[in-house]
């Protein structure tokens, strides 16, 4: 870890930057993590454009088809094939809050940097629960943590402004990531707790937001994002693009990145979370399209997608120079 406990929400409003972005975890045809791919994805994921470290066990990595050893196994492998060259954020939720502690301890002796934990996402829960949850999580570890803000359906627990509020005493909770699709949430999110620790999303449309209506809180990074790895390739980098354009507060030109990627995205992605859900099949695939390893078998209960609804994103990708014509 590259901070004192005390100093975590400075260390992330200062070291981090750029995207830290998921990742997709490769299996075998008997089902096996295929870490040989996992550490290629690794390395590709941190050479795209913009990539300025890495998100693990989010969504798109499939960590709840995963038993416990298994994620602490992927998590060692990543963190061997960063070795300490960009911010890793490990993943540790669970319903369970002696899992997360487990993971998280873990987390920290394999040399990530930060923690994710979500809400518990199954069972009954409230607010009251809910903060108890993260008081008795963050009393027994060590490493900076960053809360989930979302109204995905897939959770089903919206953790609100004022519930982050209620969490600031703890001093290892050192961000917030809102990824709530609704711009005036974000906005709330900013303005109830921004000014003490960094609320990040993982959009660029939020990211750009926060930049310009927020300019002395909003971080210099973006958590969770998955479009450098669907929505652009080293050769058309429209992350890229848009992050330089951003960062350097030039926002005629970032705005226009961010067209072009919303355009792709739209017909990839959104259409999929307007209905409360990660096509996780469909994505990883696509991922596999655009050179990482996608692997050759699948858990459960995942299957591969649907022919017609590859075919429509293939289309997409070529349309948008991201693939060559004889992409299949």
């Amino acid at each position: 870890m590259r901070y004192a406990l005390a100093e975590a929400r400075e260390w992330v409003r200062t070291e981090l930057r750029g995207y830290i972005t998921i990742l997709y975890t490769p299996f075998l045809a008997d089902g096996a993590i295929d870490e040989a791919g996992l550490r290629h994805n690794v390395r590709r994921t941190l050479s795209l454009p913009g990539v300025g470290g890495l998100s693990v066990h989010s969504l798109h990595q499939e960590f709840w088809a995963l038993t416990l050893a298994e994620r602490e196994r992927v998590t060692e492998v990543v963190l061997e094939e960063v070795a300490g060259r960009a911010p890793v954020v490990i993943g540790c939720s669970d319903p369970a809050a002696a899992n997360v502690i487990q993971l998280a301890r873990h987390a920290k002796a394999a040399g990530a940097d930060l923690v994710m934990v979500w809400p518990p996402y199954y069972g009954p829960r409230n607010a009251a629960g809910v903060r108890g949850f993260y008081e008795y999580v963050a009393a027994r570890i060590e490493i900076g943590m960053v809360a989930y803000s979302t109204t995905l359906s897939e959770l089903g627990y919206y953790l609100a402004p004022d519930q982050v509020e209620a969490l600031l005493h703890l001093p290892n909770l050192c961000a917030v990531q809102n990824t709530t699709l609704d711009v005036a949430a974000y906005a709330r999110m900013m303005e109830r707790v921004g000014d003490r620790i960094a609320v990040a999303t993982s959009l660029e449309e939020y990211f750009l937001h926060g930049r310009l209506a927020y300019p002395d809180r909003a971080p210099s990074f973006m958590i969770g994002s998955s479009r450098p790895v669907l929505c652009q390739t080293p050769e058309v980098p429209h992350c890229g693009r848009f992050l330089e354009a951003a960062l350097r507060d030039d926002f005629t030109e970032a705005a226009r990145h961010m067209r072009n990627l919303g355009a792709i995205a739209s017909r990839l992605q959104s259409r999929y979370f307007a209905q409360g859900f990660h096509h996780v099949a469909l994505f990883k695939t696509l991922a596999g399209l655009l050179g990482m390893t996608a692997g050759t078998g699948w858990r459960p209960a995942l299957d591969p997608p649907v022919p017609r609804d590859l075919a429509e994103c293939v289309a997409v990708l070529r349309q948008a120079g991201l693939l060559p014509g004889d992409a299949a």
